[in-house]
């Protein structure tokens, strides 16, 4: 099983500071994909910045090689001491969102906070579904369906089925398709209003 992935990252219609960090983290070990990928977002830059280079950082140390071993470990069991230190360090009062996905093969671990938010995206029989999945979450993700992680301005004003039908269709095994559904979300969203600072991350289950 393979794994294709593109991001959207966009500043507010009136420029400045885009508060979103992202992380997009894909190794093959072994015959089989290890992916991580966050979207987060906080009022400024500092705490984003701050926990999408930990969580490379972490990635690289110790995920990786611990997927390398002869024992392997959940993507929960690898992920959730991590977090619990990052997420320590920022202050109680701080707004900030995230959405972490850790990937090992077709086992997942979602963890996240906030409004940032993960759709399951479902193309069995050719019939797209697409559904809000709550966190944390794991489990297996099947061959053929995708998750899309974002901020909330990505959809803004979209119905849930409108975001379907875009993230849906040929293309999506390839990261060029991808990154042109991920733009006509974004144009979609603007021309009905939306202003405010972009990110996002999908990826597709080949």
């Amino acid at each position: 099983m393979g794994i294709v992935s593109n991001y959207i990252w966009e500043r507010a219609a009136d420029g400045g500071v885009n508060p979103v960090s992202l992380v997009l983290q894909q190794v093959k070990l072994r015959g089989r994909e290890v992916c991580l990928f966050c979207v987060c977002s906080s009022p400024g830059e500092e705490i984003g910045g701050r926990m999408t280079e930990r969580l490379t950082e972490w990635f690289h140390r110790k995920c990786l090689p611990a997927c390398e071993g002869r024992a392997q470990l959940a993507p929960r069991e690898l992920l959730e001491p991590e977090l619990r230190d990052i997420c320590g360090e920022w202050p109680v009062q701080e707004q900030w969102g995230y959405c972490i996905l850790l990937l090992t093969g077709n086992i997942f671990c979602l963890c996240g906070e906030g409004d940032v938010a993960v759709r399951l995206v479902n193309y069995r029989y050719n019939r797209p579904q697409m559904k809000i999945l709550s966190t944390p979450l794991s489990g297996r993700i099947q061959r053929g369906a995708g998750l899309l992680l974002h901020t909330p301005e990505l959809v803004r004003s979209l119905r849930q089925e409108e975001v379907c039908q875009i993230m849906h269709g040929k293309g999506l095994c390839q990261e060029e398709g991808i990154d042109r559904r991920l733009r006509e979300l974004y144009r979609e969203g603007r021309d009905r209003g939306n202003t405010g600072a972009v990110g996002g991350i999908y990826l597709q289950m080949l």
